[in-house]
């Protein structure tokens, strides 16, 4: 799927796993945010890039969303993009607020929850197909 000059930056961002994949990270949060899935849960997740080898996810969390505990199969990291966020690991608690990145080593179970209103970018490494 290949973009058209035509469309907007926003519109573009849509088409995750062409060649190149830019981003309005603060529109995208507006918009994850104004969704249906966030209004009706503690927190909502949209893929924006997904390539053989990576894949990056926005999350938006509501205060007092939770995630509760999971793994990826692949190494992960973690960055704070707005508001603060609790994450759990290994036993410990770490504050993640906008601006500081996690790594997390593969198969490490984790949980993540919102302090306040706060969102966080994940990548996944390891193998996704673009489908």
């Amino acid at each position: 799927m290949g973009t058209d000059a035509a469309e907007t930056p926003r519109a573009q961002a849509h088409h995750v796993a062409d060649l190149l994949v830019e981003v309005d990270l603060v529109t995208e949060l507006e918009a994850l945010r104004a969704g249906d899935s966030y209004q009706a849960s503690d927190h909502a997740a949209k893929t924006i890039a997904k390539q053989p080898g990576i894949r990056v996810v926005l999350i938006a969390l509501k205060p007092g969303g939770h995630m509760h505990e999971h793994h990826a199969d692949w190494a992960i990291t973690v960055q704070g993009v707005d508001g603060n966020v609790e994450f759990n690991v290994a036993g410990r608690t770490v504050a993640l607020t906008a601006g500081h990145l996690l790594t997390v080593a593969a198969g490490t179970p984790h949980q993540v929850t919102g302090i306040d209103e706060s969102a966080l970018l994940l990548t996944i490494g390891g193998a996704h197909t673009t489908s």
